[in-house]
């Protein structure tokens, strides 16, 4: 009874805890990572995830090319610094897009995929 219990709360408390980011890589201290989000009633959202493991301030350009079967459907570019052990993340730091040629059941179906294409890090001091 006790076992079951248990394996229900866990079950229960797994499934709260949301979406998991993929990793894409580090990228001379900055780790990049994304996931999709899907709120009802509005189009689907790419957030990204960047953190600077590094010990010194980073400042990342990257570009983002979103594919459909295979195909480059749109890019997206962000710009930012980041502090060492900084984290931004999705909408809270205007770290996302909204993708404008792909519906949120493409982006579902598996046929999206992400890719980042272009990343130039430079050590740099944050303003």
């Amino acid at each position: 009874m006790k076992a079951a219990l248990l394996a229900a709360i866990a079950f229960t408390l797994a499934s709260c805890t949301g979406a998991q980011y993929l990793e894409k890589g580090t990228f001379d201290g900055i780790e990049v990572a994304y996931r999709w989000n899907h709120p009802p009633g509005k189009p689907s959202e790419l957030l990204l995830r960047l953190k600077n493991i590094a010990d010194t301030d980073r400042s990342i350009a990257l570009a983002i090319d979103l594919y459909y079967q295979g195909r480059t459907v749109e890019t997206f570019e962000a710009d930012t610094c980041l502090r060492p052990g900084m984290l931004l993340t999705g909408k809270l730091n205007g770290i996302h897009f909204i993708p404008e040629r792909l519906t949120t059941d493409q982006i579902k179906d598996s046929g999206a995929q992400v890719e980042v294409t272009r990343t130039d890090v430079t050590k740099a001091p944050c303003p």
